[in-house]
């Protein structure tokens, strides 16, 4: 009887943790006058009436989570590839700034990244987790 109880939780801890995976990473590439964010994952769906949510802030663990660009999508494309992606104006994000980027399907995808110039040239750097710097 403890034996059967004992599997029944570790099967029910087991299917509880993968449920609950968290969020899952987003890709973001640059463009000439835009930041491009899509998931590369096929199983990407809509979330509630067909819709879909990006918003990004700048990180700072040492205050809550504050949107500085957000726009909910209906009825479009989903930004599964790159081609689809969700286009962010480039003057939304400061250059040298860690910022999260979040995107909620029926999943929550996301990104730290900084948008970095080298010799007038844009591109995205990940920033490691727990970071809140670009260097």
């Amino acid at each position: 009887m403890k034996y059967s109880n004992l599997m029944m939780m570790l099967i029910t801890a087991v299917l509880c943790s993968s449920c609950s995976q968290g969020p899952r990473p987003l890709e973001v590439t640059v463009h000439q006058d835009y930041l491009c964010a899509f998931t590369n994952s096929s199983k990407t769906s809509y979330g509630i009436d067909n819709t879909f949510l990006i918003h990004l802030g700048k990180i700072d663990y040492t205050t809550e989570f504050s949107s500085t660009y957000e726009k909910l999508y209906t009825n479009t494309p989903l930004p599964i590839e790159e081609k689809n992606c969700v286009r962010i104006p480039i003057n939304e994000i400061e250059k040298n700034v860690a910022y999260e980027v979040i995107l909620e399907t029926n999943k929550s995808f996301h990104a730290s990244i900084c948008l970095l110039d080298k010799n007038n040239h844009l591109y995205v750097r990940y920033v490691d987790p727990g970071e809140s710097m670009c260097d």
